[in-house]
């Protein structure tokens, strides 16, 4: 009798998902060639076509979700605050009641997350696809592409309009940028069939109304798998924001690596016919690799240092500005969940995986 009472519950069904979810994922990482073959049947499909549907609305769903969410559960707790004036048996029914409501749609976000995006953590990355060899590589090679990246976005930044303080500003509103992206990126991903995917709206960067609340994270964007969307956040320096875009679409797209997305947003910027995104992709890298320099040859990156032109100089230090006002606790916690998000679904380096970008510039470099 408990069995078949069992099998009527709803909740047993949603909860049911989340080995169905496990399973789904053990394929993608242990069978060969099975999460590539998901990505081509099943991803590019579905998400194509959802995608093509949630880029209609001019706003965020995930965002809208994620508040309607909030609300929810803020009514069940005042629910339970209310029915504790009646009897103890009734106020646990209800509290047994929420909590496998709660229990329940956490089943079904994991789910989906494992449909509509875990097994893409598995698929072959673009820099295998494209045959690019990421190898160890010499401190003169690292000072060469610094150097080539600083003449590429000196050339381009010199073209832009800039406001106060010598700053980069995009004389746009973030949806006209987040356009101009999504048509950009389109002419990029149409170089490779493998990445041909959706159709009209599909994957226009969002602006995020909370991004106040995303820069206390320090998260510039972010892609939703259960609404097939691209966001971003708003706060923060102009000239970075075109290659965040192109980062959230490449995810978008199904590269979950950060280190291949944020190489890709690069390609996407640099074969850009817009000044803008040349800029901001090349400053993009030029942040990440003179990282790298610093760490690797003090005076070789002080040499190229003090060859900065006066706007890359600000930019640049508005960004640190705005990295050092939004640094706080709330961020640490950010930082070490997004680590380990990062290194359970495979990327062993967690946040310290973005270091890998300056490998495959230097791979593409050498390609050339």
């Amino acid at each position: 009798m408990k069995l078949k009472s069992l099998f009527k519950s709803p909740y047993f069904y949603f909860i049911m998902l989340v080995p169905l979810g496990f399973l789904l994922l053990a394929a993608a990482r242990f069978i060969p060639g099975f999460a590539d073959g998901y990505y081509n049947v099943v991803y590019r499909n579905l998400g194509g076509i959802f995608g093509s549907i949630t880029g209609i609305f001019p706003f965020s769903l995930m965002e809208a979700g994620i508040c309607s969410l909030v609300v929810l559960v803020f009514v069940w707790l005042v629910k339970l605050v209310l029915k504790g004036k009646e009897d103890t048996e009734t106020v646990l029914r209800y509290f047994k009641s929420v909590l496998m409501k709660m229990i329940s749609i956490a089943c079904a976000v994991f789910f989906l997350f494992c449909v509509f995006s875990g097994t893409n953590y598995y698929r072959e990355g673009f820099a295998e696809k494209n045959g690019l060899e990421t190898k160890k590589s010499s401190v003169t090679e690292l000072y060469e592409l610094c150097e080539h990246l600083l003449n590429e976005a000196t050339e381009s930044g010199s073209k832009l309009y800039r406001g106060e303080d010598n700053l980069t500003v995009f004389d746009e509103k973030n949806f006209s940028m987040a356009r101009e992206a999504k048509a950009e990126f389109e002419k990029f991903a149409g170089n490779y069939d493998f990445m041909k995917m959706g159709f009209g709206k599909f994957g226009t960067p969002k602006p995020v109304f909370f991004s106040e609340v995303m820069s206390y994270l320090l998260i510039s964007g972010v892609y939703s798998p259960y609404t097939f969307e691209a966001n971003v956040c708003t706060s923060g320096p102009d000239f970075l924001r075109g290659a965040t875009m192109m980062h959230e679409q490449c995810h978008l797209r199904g590269f979950m690596n950060e280190a291949e997305a944020n190489f890709m947003a690069y390609l996407a910027c640099i074969n850009s016919d817009s000044e803008y995104f040349r800029y901001s992709g090349n400053c993009f890298a030029l942040l990440y690799s003179m990282n790298a320099l610093y760490s690797a040859d003090y005076e070789l990156w002080y040499k190229l240092r003090v060859q900065y032109p006066e706007y890359i100089s600000a930019d640049m230090a508005s960004q640190n500005e705005y990295v050092s006002a939004h640094d706080t606790k709330v961020a640490e916690v950010s930082d070490k969940v997004n680590d380990t998000y990062l290194k359970l679904n495979d990327q062993q380096d967690g946040v310290r995986s973005y270091g890998k970008m300056v490998d495959l510039l230097l791979a593409y470099r050498r390609s050339l």
